[in-house]
């Protein structure tokens, strides 16, 4: 006669993080704090939203999410809320949470979960890990094969296009671009840019102008709907993004945000660098 095991053998939940620890659950977790936006964004997209307790600051996306308590953001966190809250999992952003706090988190014996999304196809595997460590696979499974489906979509419709040389400023003062290891530049190879600054590592580097007119892109775009930051280059007959009225803000909030919701932002950067492409000979 076969005896079962513990309960904890039959219903723990084991997931690698992004940190490359195990992160072992007695039960899904139904008390989660997430401190990155883009983790509860994610969170949302693998169906575990009504868990989530605790949010850090900017964590706007989906809409459900403005109506969490929040419990901190990129600089400091409220670690007497969040052990109020009692949660069964703390998720943090890998590269952002302030590592001293998160460690006296884990000294309290609870679970963290280490989170790092850097590429466009790293979302519906993340969007699935979610979903186990929550009991909601069902949901997180279907949520990512979706995006998955509509990024292969754009990736085959901007396939073979004419590349264009794009310079996305983030910032005017000081002058600041996107590198390698923004999400920003995976998703303007997807739509057929190649980035201005790629060969630069860092996720946000400040550059000069005169690198910038030295690379003469084809297109610079800004992301937010706000174009008065780019006026300076409009002066610059020189530049071959001024001459062909390529020089654009575009209405992508999204586009910085590694998570699920970035994808209506991707979709709209594909359509303006074909609009542009259509000026570019």
């Amino acid at each position: 006669m076969l005896v079962a095991g513990p309960a904890f053998a039959a219903t723990s939940i084991s997931v690698t993080d992004d940190a490359g620890r195990t992160v072992t659950l007695p039960a899904p977790a139904h008390r989660i704090v997430s401190l990155a936006p883009n983790i509860t964004d994610t969170l949302y997209a693998a169906g575990a939203g009504s868990y989530v307790v605790g949010t850090s600051r900017f964590s706007e996306h989906p809409d459900a999410a403005r109506r969490v308590p929040v419990v901190g953001d990129a600089t400091m966190l409220d670690l007497e809320r969040i052990v109020a809250l009692k949660p069964d999992l703390i998720m943090v952003w890998k590269s952002g949470t302030p590592a001293a706090q998160v460690d006296k988190l884990a000294r309290l014996g609870i679970p963290i979960y280490y989170s790092e999304t850097t590429r466009l196809a790293d979302i519906p595997a993340a969007t699935r890990r979610f979903g186990k460590l929550a009991g909601t696979e069902a949901v997180a499974n279907g949520n990512a094969t979706a995006f998955a489906q509509a990024l292969d979509g754009l990736r085959k419709a901007f396939a073979g296009k004419k590349r264009l040389k794009v310079f996305f400023q983030v910032w005017d003062r000081p002058l600041m671009t996107v590198g390698r290891a923004q999400m920003i530049s995976d998703a303007l190879d997807l739509c057929g840019g190649d980035n201005l600054f790629n060969d630069l590592a860092q996720a946000a580097p400040t550059v000069g102008r005169e690198a910038v007119l030295a690379r003469n892109p084809d297109v610079i775009m800004t992301a937010g709907g706000e174009g008065d930051s780019l006026a300076p280059w409009m002066q610059g007959s020189s530049l071959a993004a001024a001459r062909r009225g390529n020089v654009m803000a575009i209405d992508a909030p999204t586009l910085a945000l590694p998570s699920p919701s970035i994808l209506p932002s991707v979709r709209t950067l594909c359509l303006k660098l074909d609009e542009a492409r259509s000026r570019t000979p």
